[in-house]
């Protein structure tokens, strides 16, 4: 008998490995898939974030989810904002500089395609708008062929380099004010990208340098770029599985799926962490509570433009038909890759999302499935804010630790990224939302 139990246990212990590892297979599929160079890093050039919400849209016909609202499953909507596409070089004082490796442009630089004299400017000066116009006034004859040239790399009075990265990042504001076309920054280490700042057009050249490479004065410096400011067209995709009891109110499962794109045809941001990730579990999630349907309708919304300021999710919830009183949750899933330190949930602690996360504390003690399941005050840094700012539960999970890839950088791929807490995570959710939702 004592042989027949252990048996037993050992061929459960394996059937449980074996679902386990199917759904590492079918997550790592998905982010092969979300990451690959077809989908162009699943931003505006190349109408990346276009080709990534086809794929979604197939996944959730194939899993057997039907249309929300719009029979295409998408939700179209459109803003400005800068794609760059087509070569990127840069060549300094004759010797070809390496995207991304030595160089990079910021994401809202103008186009560029000229050789210019690097002036140096003290970081100081260039954060002074009053000693920065009298350096202009000083420097006349220069400026039109001439892109100051600050060093970053040594200046130690942090609030200076602060000052001089928000001119940097709001260059827009200074369009038509200073006479130089652009600034080239001497860094240690070339900064992440972030979403290009798209209220207007800058009408200066952005770009980074290993300052380390810039060895003498009066160096030349010959860059180009294609970056084209524009309106961009776009699309949430929406999919619902009816409640099994109470069809007239929604839970809602949201990931955005967008990210940077590519800096030129040179450079793409794969974004596995941020968001393929969270993607990826949201299709998961429509595979499970398809087949185990809770008592209200579970609507999954896919978001494009979270990178560019939560454009998607904003637009879903001010121009949603969804009776808001009808809402009973809304799980956001961001940055999901890793996990060795546990989860944070994000605004767990107010008064409409408190009993979720004390479920999730208390199945995870039980369990010991993490190491941590960590509650954070809210902050508006994912797509879970404007349910937030409209008064709904709403939480945002991320993972804590382990391997994530590179943060907005071209390193943030499928090879670089840790699942081994990947099946806990999800299980975990999935009895959380079953428990406060209710299942079938």
């Amino acid at each position: 008998m004592k042989k027949v139990v252990i048996a037993t246990l050992v061929l459960l212990s394996s059937l449980l490995l074996t679902v386990n590892a199917q759904d590492s297979v079918q997550m790592r599929h998905y982010l092969k898939d979300l990451c690959s160079p077809a989908m162009h890093g699943r931003g505006y050039a190349y109408n990346g974030d276009a080709i990534a919400a086809n794929y979604i849209r197939t996944q959730l016909k194939r899993i057997g989810l039907a249309p929300f609202v719009y029979p295409d499953y998408y939700e179209r909507y459109g803003f400005n904002v800068h794609a760059m596409e087509g070569p990127v070089s840069a060549t300094l004082n004759g010797d070809t500089l390496r995207p991304w490796e030595d160089f990079a442009f910021a994401p809202h630089t103008r186009s560029a395609n000229d050789e210019f004299t690097l002036l140096p400017i003290e970081p100081e000066t260039l954060a002074d708008p009053r000693a920065l116009k009298e350096f202009c006034n000083k420097n006349t004859r220069h400026l039109d062929k001439s892109l100051l040239y600050v060093d970053l790399s040594q200046c130690e009075d942090k609030k200076t380099v602060d000052k001089v990265n928000e001119m940097c990042h709001f260059m827009h504001v200074w369009n038509g004010q200073y006479e130089f076309p652009g600034l080239v920054i001497g860094v240690k280490e070339i900064p992440v990208w972030s979403f290009s700042y798209a209220k207007s057009r800058c009408d200066y050249i952005i770009a980074y340098v290993k300052a380390g490479l810039v060895k003498k004065r009066n160096s030349k410096i010959q860059l180009l770029c294609t970056n084209e400011y524009i309106f961009h067209e776009t699309q949430n995709v929406c999919a619902f599985i009816p409640g099994s009891a109470v069809p007239d109110s929604f839970i809602i499962i949201t990931a955005h799926y967008d990210h940077l794109g590519q800096m030129g045809e040179d450079v793409m941001f794969p974004g596995c962490h941020d968001n393929a990730s969270g993607t990826a579990t949201a299709l998961d999630l429509a595979q499970y509570f398809k087949d185990h349907p809770l008592r209200y309708s579970t609507l999954f919304v896919f978001f494009s433009g979270e990178e560019a300021g939560l454009m998607g999710s904003f637009f879903f919830v001010r121009d949603s038909i969804l009776d808001f009183s009808k809402i009973k949750f809304v799980l956001n899933l961001d940055l999901l890759c890793g996990g060795n330190d546990g989860i944070t949930v994000v605004n767990a602690k107010a008064d409409n999302t408190k009993d979720f996360y004390n479920e999730l504390v208390k199945m995870n003690e039980k369990k010991h499935k993490l190491k941590e399941v960590r509650a954070r005050d809210n902050a508006n840094n994912s797509d879970h804010a404007p349910f937030v700012m409209k008064g709904l539960p709403a939480v945002f999970v991320y993972t804590m630790g382990g391997r994530t890839g590179g943060y907005h950088a071209p390193s943030d791929t499928p090879e670089n990224a840790g699942l081994e807490h990947y099946h806990r995570i999800v299980s975990l959710l999935i009895k959380g939302m079953e428990k406060v939702c209710g299942g079938m």
